[in-house]
């Protein structure tokens, strides 16, 4: 068994966009700050290996959990967040619509939904899937615990495609906000979730940051 610590990196420097694999954005101060806290979190645990998205907002929050733990993340470029397409860069409350509308239609089964030139949640399955379930293989003999630093959709999508018994109807339930962390195992053809959304009071971003979900 293979224990994973499934998390999202942590705040951006604008929150404001749609930022999807278009964007290769940093991270604000707060989540400079954010992936500092997190990465005490990890101290004492047996953690062997940790993995992020090539994507500068993911890499700089796994360094700090690096550092914490005496380990190098390595990068997986196949993690990196969904393609928004012509919504790349666009104000997320002129157009929250557009995104919510794809959330309903993947929850209602329709996986190939999306707009002009984006990745439909089939898309992001098909490249992600893949790249998490060999990390996963990679120490399941050794029953080794790991880190991912992903992002926020393909978390999603990953979650609802792995966990046993996870229809894709909950999709929108699932909760994804900057640096909460998944703990689930991976017995060789699904994951088992211990703690979903872990997020402690400190690691949460001020009110004006409100979840766009």
């Amino acid at each position: 068994m293979t224990r994973l610590y499934l998390m999202r990196h942590a705040q951006t420097a604008d929150t404001q966009r749609f930022h999807g694999s278009e964007s290769d954005i940093g991270l604000s101060e707060w989540g400079h700050e954010q992936s500092r806290l997190v990465a005490g979190h990890f101290k004492g645990l047996p953690i062997k290996a940790i993995y992020s998205s090539a994507m500068k907002r993911a890499v700089s929050t796994a360094a700090p959990i690096g550092m914490e733990l005496g380990l190098v993340p390595q990068q997986v470029p196949a993690l990196h967040e969904r393609s928004m397409g012509a919504l790349a860069g666009a104000d997320r409350s002129a157009f929250r619509h557009v995104y919510m509308d794809a959330m309903s239609a993947w929850s209602s089964g329709d996986m190939d939904h999306t707009h002009e030139t984006a990745e439909s949640f089939r898309m992001m399955r098909d490249r992600g899937v893949p790249a998490l379930v060999e990390l996963l293989n990679r120490h399941q003999a050794t029953g080794d615990s790991i880190v991912v630093v992903s992002h926020g959709m393909l978390i999603r999508v990953l979650l609802a495609s792995l966990i046993a018994g996870m229809p894709i109807a909950d999709l929108g339930a699932i909760k994804i906000d900057n640096v909460a962390v998944n703990e689930l195992i991976w017995y060789g053809q699904w994951l088992e979730p211990i703690r979903l959304y872990d997020l402690p009071d400190e690691l949460h971003n001020p009110p004006e940051d409100k979840p766009f979900w």
